[in-house]
């Protein structure tokens, strides 16, 4: 068994402390898009239910949204001066939106936007004047698994690899082409190529290979030294019968003037599950053939990914998904983690689209959360983006028409991100996807910013009010004697203490009425009830 790339996977530990986060900033933004604010009077020509080419539509109106009430909700609970009432209809609104994706329809869709917009309109006053909220981020449940590059400027691009299960050597930091239709391509490959970039994706549905064979063979870097990408895009996509297939494969490696590539994927899994063993019984051929040094699948979900592996007979090496900071690792959210799944199964996985707004419309790169990490270690958005993807095991292949931009790329080798840092942006896919109900929450990613709900009663700035936790319930799991300390303190304690799930405190301190002060609590496996003047909550759930 060959030695494989998820050994250069190793825990650090977290280095955690006080940071100052653009809620309130960020609220304003998201809300602020043009593309949301096309969507404001509903399902339309602009706003399309499905949106052929990604953009605003229905899926990304509330994805949008929930981004934009979910950093609303965190700014109000951390400011002390918010409008009454404000908190109460930012959570409403979450809900409204968990009810349109159970039961889509389209006039609550209209009724939702216009409501979230008068509410924004009303709150703008108050969130120009918003500080950034300082929150010392949780200590997460288990120590987070991250991948160490180098930083130190020193190491090549063509160093950084992954270990591929046929032990060939993949750069993790390629060039994507992607809308580089034709001959756009040459010039772009040329440079990557002279930024040090050896590692070049291509597919046959970019009309592209001819012109990125000729800047290949132009550029003068030896064909041994590059990792050469490409995809079958018509025939798993129906656009030309499966029997044709060896035909297509031969004339994508006569346009790139080669006579093998690195790696060769399906484009799409094919709907057909019959046809998709067929098709990957071919890709296996061209494997054994050594026209194809190693075969992946690209856009594929968990139970595709599973299925593959249950009928290969040559498991696929190489899966390459959309990987966005507010979605990572698929289009939509899943059961299943599918990163941790490939790696579990020792994938590679690559991430595209890393930084564009596609299929939805927020534009990470323009994100005040992403900014304020990429000012805080001197770094551009792109840069901070993709550096982020690779220390969650990710590799990237950034794809641009300007040199600038290509050279931005060469230097992702010279510098790091700490765990704060990785741990804001992780925290973006909750921002986008967190929901009022308890189940609506992405699958694999840490609540770091607190916005998983624990309960239907109403929070303030402090916790949950007029709830507490049966006593006979938490009295095996309380962590240690009450603490006089006030409901935020209690919070914060609790948040700092690994062992700690859940806390209960009651206001104000009067031990003669049974008030003692704040309990720390060890379990998530309790029920709330209702207790006037108690706060309470539950902050994450112990293995």
């Amino acid at each position: 068994m060959p030695v494989v790339f998820l050994l250069l996977s190793v825990l650090v530990a977290p280095r955690l402390c006080d940071v100052a986060l653009p809620f309130g900033e960020a609220a304003l933004w998201a809300a602020s898009l043009q593309h949301l604010r096309v969507c404001d009077d509903g399902i339309s020509e602009a706003c399309p239910v499905r949106p052929e080419h990604g953009g605003a539509g229905f899926l990304s109106t509330v994805f949008t949204w929930r981004y934009a009430l979910n950093n609303l909700k965190a700014a109000v609970v951390a400011s002390d001066g918010a409008p009454a009432g404000a908190l109460d209809a930012t959570i409403q609104h979450l809900s409204a939106l968990d009810q349109l994706m159970e039961q889509p329809m389209m006039d609550a869709f209209a009724q939702i936007t216009q409501s979230a917009r008068l509410l924004f309109d009303q709150l703008t006053p108050f969130l120009e004047m918003q500080p950034f909220a300082m929150r010392s981020l949780p200590t997460p449940p288990a120590v987070p698994r991250r991948w160490v590059w180098p930083s130190d400027g020193q190491t090549p691009l063509a160093g950084a690899t992954f270990t591929l299960l046929t032990g060939e050597k993949m750069p993790a930091i390629g060039f994507g082409t992607w809308r580089l239709w034709g001959s756009e391509a040459y010039q772009p490959v040329s440079w990557a190529l002279e930024a040090g970039i050896r590692h070049i994706d291509t597919a046959e549905g970019y009309a592209n290979e001819k012109f990125i064979g000729d800047a290949i063979r132009d550029s003068g870097v030896p064909r041994k030294e590059i990792f050469l990408a490409t995809k079958l895009s018509s025939v798993p996509k129906g656009l030309v019968d499966i029997e044709h297939t060896e035909a297509v494969f031969a004339t994508q490696l006569q346009d790139l003037g080669m006579d093998y590539v690195d790696l060769y994927m399906l484009h799409t899994p094919p709907a057909d599950p019959a046809q998709f063993q067929a098709l990957w019984s071919m890709m296996e051929l061209f494997y054994q053939s050594g026209h194809a040094k190693a075969i992946g699948v690209s856009n594929c979900d968990v139970n595709e990914l599973r299925s593959l592996l249950s009928f290969a007979r040559v498991p696929p090496m190489y899966l390459q998904n959309l990987f966005k900071i507010y979605k990572p690792g698929g289009q939509m959210s899943a059961e299943e983690d599918i990163v941790a799944f490939a790696h579990s199964h020792q994938i590679a996985v690559i991430g595209y689209s890393v930084q564009t707004e596609w299929p939805h419309v927020l534009p990470p790169l323009e994100d005040p959360h992403v900014m304020s990490v990429a000012a805080s270690v001197g770094r551009s958005a792109s840069q901070v983006l993709h550096r982020w993807a690779l220390q969650r095991g990710v590799g990237v292949i950034p794809k641009s028409s300007r040199r600038e931009h290509i050279e931005d790329v060469a230097e992702l080798l010279h510098f790091d991100l700490d765990e704060t840092s990785m741990r804001r942006l992780d925290g973006l896919a909750t921002l986008s996807e967190t929901g009022a109900q308890l189940l609506v929450r992405p699958s694999g990613q840490e609540d770091v910013y607190g916005l998983h709900p624990t309960t239907s009663f109403l929070t303030d700035s402090m916790g949950v009010r007029n709830v507490g936790f049966p006593f006979a319930a938490i009295s095996k799991y309380v962590l240690g004697p009450a603490t006089r300390v006030p409901p935020d303190a209690c919070r914060q304690m609790c948040l700092d203490e690994p062992r700690c799930a859940a806390w209960e405190v009651c206001s104000p301190y009067d031990p003669q009425t049974g008030c003692d002060g704040c309990y720390l609590i060890g379990t998530s496996e309790v029920a709330m009830v209702e207790v006037n003047g108690w706060y309470a909550a539950v902050e994450r759930t112990l293995p």
